[in-house]
């Protein structure tokens, strides 16, 4: 032992003769007290042999190496870390199937609700202690789970493993396609893709496979688009037996159309025009007929175009909303936290959607009186355009 740890450490006292420089002097070997082994041994353990000892026990006793301890730590560590992550995907899975919002407009610690998401992990952390020892506050601050980060990630998972199933459910079957777009509250342009087959038991199935961002409407962007999550899906487009979409002229086109094009790969998908669209667009039609609802809706938007066709305008409606927010705040009337009262404007309804007049409408009447303090501004400013007007003609005269 004293050879392998021959470094003598501060405070222990010994000599290193029989280590370092040789020992020689063998006839005080047996010299009672002045046994030069027994005085290198030393009486009270504070000597350089008997550290030598054990750091050598040390050195065999394997289970007290720092490999293994910190391999049992990081084991109890991955224990943690795997129910902490069990119990936000828990969370995140029952959100998602309830179609239920994640995030809460005060996330903060002294708030009363902080959200859906973790409200659900409060309640799971209080059916179980282990649960509970390792979640929000118990968990370390680089591995809690819970950031919009995490549950978007988690949610791309899920979605990932639903489109496997979805392509598992296709299996070698034709579909056809059912395709629409829209832009969002962003003002992204996004695209549905469904695809519509005949199951392995003999039934129709719809199945929503993905929604795409697209940067422009044209049929030829659209085709693309629809290929590249074909592809990525290992579905193939000469599988194609029917196309499902509005009436729009780049979806419908006879030539240059997004069904056209389709049609030049795959003969065999057949286009239909979407019957929800054409529903909706007997909705327009018929309540055109009704003189008070249609008057209703032209006024809604005459006002809307109003407001919203001009940047100014717009600028203004968006100025009188922050001040009526702040003019609420101020008096208790609104709360205040992460994501909340945010500034918007009016919408457009749109005859192809149906569902858009209600938007409109619902715009209109959150914003009404920052839109009435526009079209005000609006009709004094004319009022006084015409007097000036007629002075200058009273000065010409």
């Amino acid at each position: 032992p004293c050879f392998l740890f021959s470094k003598k450490p501060i405070g222990k006292v010994g000599s290193d003769v029989f280590t370092v420089k040789g020992f020689r002097t063998w006839k005080k070997v047996n010299d009672s007290d002045k046994c030069a082994f027994l005085t290198h041994q030393g009486k009270d353990g504070n000597s350089a042999h008997n550290y030598a000892v054990q750091c050598y026990d040390n050195l065999k006793n394997q289970q007290g190496h720092i490999v293994h301890v910190m391999e049992k730590q990081s084991d109890e560590d991955i224990r943690k870390n795997r129910l902490r992550l069990r119990a936000s995907i828990d969370a995140i899975r029952w959100l998602a199937f309830q179609a239920c919002p994640f995030r809460g407009h005060d996330e903060s610690a002294a708030s009363n609700n902080q959200g859906n998401f973790l409200e659900m992990v409060k309640l799971l952390a209080s059916y179980d202690d282990e649960v509970k020892a390792v979640v929000l506050g118990n968990a370390p601050g680089n591995a809690k789970y819970t950031s919009p980060d995490i549950q978007k990630e988690i949610l791309d998972l899920m979605a990932s493993n639903v489109q496997s199933a979805i392509r598992d459910e296709i299996g070698d079957a034709k579909f056809c396609l059912i395709v629409d777009e829209s832009r969002d509250e962003s003002r992204k342009e996004q695209m549905g893709i469904v695809v519509r087959f005949v199951d392995k038991d003999g039934f129709v199935r719809e199945r929503f496979l993905e929604l795409v961002h697209v940067r422009d409407t044209y049929s030829a962007t659209l085709k693309q688009e629809i290929c590249s999550v074909l592809s990525n899906h290992k579905l193939d487009v000469k599988s194609i037996r029917g196309q499902g979409y509005d009436g729009a002229s780049n979806m419908r086109g006879e030539w240059n159309g997004l069904q056209a094009k389709f049609m030049e790969d795959c003969p065999y998908a057949y286009y239909v025009h979407s019957f929800a669209h054409q529903l909706q667009l007997a909705l327009v039609a018929a309540s055109k007929e009704v003189t008070d609802v249609h008057n209703f809706f032209e006024h809604i938007a005459l006002v809307v175009n109003t407001v919203v066709s001009s940047s100014k305008r717009n600028d203004d409606l968006n100025a009188n909303q922050v001040a009526e927010i702040e003019h609420l705040i101020e008096l208790n009337e609104l709360e205040t936290g992460s994501g909340a009262n945010q500034i918007g404007t009016l919408q457009r309804p749109g005859d192809t959607r149906w569902s858009s007049h209600f938007d409109s409408i619902c715009s209109l009447l959150r914003l009404y009186k920052p839109t009435f303090l526009v079209l005000k501004d609006i009709a004094t400013a004319r009022v006084q355009g015409l007097q000036l007007l007629d002075e200058q003609r009273l000065l010409v005269l």
